[in-house]
């Protein structure tokens, strides 16, 4: 690839704010006068909280806040972390437009619809349906014993990691979208953990197309834990937050209901497409300053078509 000039950075940096403006019901725009088109993928990753069952921080209190949250931002997939059968419910009560897949990390079960308080965690994956076909999907365990519930090394719970394959309807793209949460006190689990979702990426992915990572990972960018997926030579894939045009670089993403606060929310990604902006969700929704212990960050890609 050639010196990016001042003047390429400038009409990149024109295409990142006209891309980024658009919703996803507008998705492609035609950029530099020669008939190519641009097209948008926004990716968003969530860590929805588990249920406190009550006080301002349960679900009852929080789900209308996290239902105007994805009404103002409709991105074309979330992948949300800590997911109960009953907040994945009451997602897509709010959003019918959005289909989902998720395994429960210890039964391997997949969530029931229920109103009713649900205690185990899904990574669930949501997109919208009118944009998205499904060609395939599956779980694996952060385990030496991937096909089946259980707990690896020295993780805290059993860990998973969720993983579909899209095809663009209106353009024919195809592209995977994993989604995982490593563990909160293993360092050897998340160590582990990310060494496995690469091989399974290796493993799933025999075509090398786009492929996106979105996680609530437990740790900086930073961390050894990602030196296999970002820094090894060549690198397996890229950081939004690091290579956006316009990037929330520097905010925060964890925010335990206001104290402590760190950026352990992650959207990676791998292939031909073009990181335009990466964008942490601060804002206030329904009266709720914060609609989750983490604040969801979305990315927003190009593609072109010729």
């Amino acid at each position: 690839m050639g010196k990016m000039t001042i003047k390429h950075f400038i009409a990149l940096a024109a295409l990142a704010a006209a891309l980024t403006s658009c919703k996803e019901s507008d998705p492609k725009m035609p950029t530099d006068g020669s008939g190519r088109i641009h097209y948008q993928l926004s990716i968003m990753t969530f860590n929805v909280n588990v249920d406190k069952r009550s006080g301002e921080n349960s679900w009852a209190a929080r789900e209308e806040a996290v239902a105007a949250m994805i009404t103002d931002q409709k991105p074309l997939i979330i992948g949300t972390q800590e997911a109960q059968a009953h907040e994945i419910t009451s997602i897509v009560s709010h959003h019918p437009e959005y289909s989902w897949y998720g395994i429960k990390r210890d039964s391997g079960n997949v969530p029931e619809t229920t109103t009713s308080y649900s205690f185990e965690e899904a990574m669930a994956i949501f997109w919208l349906k009118d944009k998205l076909d499904v060609l395939d999907k599956g779980t694996f365990w952060l385990s030496t014993t991937p096909d089946q519930p259980g707990k690896g090394w020295d993780a805290n719970y059993n860990r998973t990691a969720t993983w579909v394959h899209f095809r663009v309807k209106e353009t024919g793209l195809q592209f995977f979208m994993f989604n995982t949460h490593l563990d909160d006190s293993g360092n050897t689990a998340r160590t582990e953990g990310m060494k496995l979702i690469i091989s399974k990426m290796k493993e799933i992915n025999t075509s090398g197309e786009p492929m996106f990572l979105t996680g609530d990972f437990n740790t900086t960018e930073s961390n050894a834990v990602f030196d296999p997926l970002l820094r090894g030579t060549p690198a397996i894939m890229k950081s939004a937050r690091a290579n956006a045009i316009q990037s929330d670089r520097d905010k925060y993403t964890f925010n335990n209901y206001n104290a402590p606060k760190s950026q352990i929310d992650h959207i990676f990604y791998y292939g031909s497409v073009l990181a335009l902006s990466f964008k942490v969700v601060d804002g206030a929704y329904a009266g709720k300053t914060f609609i989750s212990d983490h604040f969801p960050a979305v990315a927003t890609f190009s593609y072109t078509v010729i």
